[in-house]
């Protein structure tokens, strides 16, 4: 299960200063995780820092590059897009994706610490302040 607290602190953020894209896609990454899709959220998350960076319609449009460049815990990010890619590209066996009976619940902490990474990396943007 998602903890509550990281769900209602989606659930206040404020997109409007975000693109129509990247709000697109944070309905979806706001459903995955009230029904706790792990995996959707990691895949979600990670969408969502790239088109923040590239979607002239948001931050990308009126922000500078640097901004970009020092958003966010440089680890938690560079976990977020090796799972992200994990999940996607199957280059071989992984931890959650192997049919062990615990996945579920690594899928739930993944997604969460993808939810944590992506609003952290908005903060440091000054994007998306909850309402």
């Amino acid at each position: 299960m998602m903890p509550p607290a990281l769900l209602t602190r989606l659930s206040k953020l404020d997109t409007d200063m975000l693109g129509p894209h990247a709000n697109a896609l944070m309905d979806e990454l706001k459903q995955a995780a009230s029904h706790n899709l792990g995996m959707s959220c990691v895949v979600i998350a990670a969408a969502i820092i790239d088109i923040v960076q590239h979607e002239e319609a948001g931050p990308a449009g009126y922000m500078d590059g640097m901004a970009f460049a020092y958003a966010g815990n440089k680890a938690a990010l560079g976990w977020l897009r090796g799972r992200r890619n994990i999940i996607l590209h199957h280059e071989g066996p992984a931890d959650g994706l192997m049919g062990e009976a615990p996945a579920r619940e690594w899928h739930s902490a993944d997604g969460a610490k993808a939810i944590t990474s992506l609003l952290d990396y908005l903060d440091d943007l000054d994007v998306g302040k909850e309402r």
